[in-house]
């Protein structure tokens, strides 16, 4: 199977520039994030993003015209000064495991970026690991006929691996923690 080629007005770009956007789509992500929290307060936030089930949730983002590359958001809480407090974790990368996924393109035609989000719980202390995919809110509201329904959604997305592309952010979370 071929990976589709990048689409859109910016598949043409330099690297120089994908990068320069990509970055700045990193900054602006994590500015808007701190913002909610800020705004909803840190208990409306936590829950919001699923991790009051949940201990990582970690939101993931591919842009149509760099389609190797994952823009990836960690949320987690962690205890500082025995007070839980949220991480946020904010990054792009190249992602190999692209080019073995479907291509999103096909059922979602008319958008220039897919977000998809995975809230996780890995397996410890003799309990399993436990994941969910999550549609993410905003793209609820702008369904469109042709989109899938729920039930093709679920089908659809168990032919990518979500969880794999997912655990990598919070690899480098946790070394850029540690």
């Amino acid at each position: 199977m071929e990976y589709p080629s990048a689409t859109g007005p910016l598949a043409k770009a330099s690297e120089a520039e994908k990068r320069k956007r990509l970055d700045a789509m990193v900054q602006f992500w994590q500015n808007d994030t701190e913002r909610r929290l800020t705004r909803e307060g840190r208990e409306a936030f936590l829950v919001g993003m699923g991790l009051n089930e949940y201990r990582y949730s970690v939101w993931l983002r591919f842009p149509e015209w760099e389609r190797s590359v994952v823009l990836g958001q960690v949320t987690t809480v962690r205890q500082e000064a025995g007070e839980e407090k949220p991480v946020l974790f904010t990054q792009w990368r190249q992602e190999a495991l692209l080019k073995t996924m479907p291509d999103w393109k096909k059922r979602l035609p008319q958008e220039n970026v897919f977000n998809i989000c995975v809230r996780l719980t890995p397996g410890g202390l003799g309990e399993g690991s436990k994941w969910a995919i999550m549609m993410p809110r905003e793209m609820v509201s702008r369904y469109r006929p042709g989109w899938p329904t729920q039930q093709e959604w679920v089908a659809w997305t168990r032919e990518f691996d979500w969880v794999a592309v997912a655990v990598g952010f919070i690899r480098a979370m946790l070394d850029a923690l540690a």
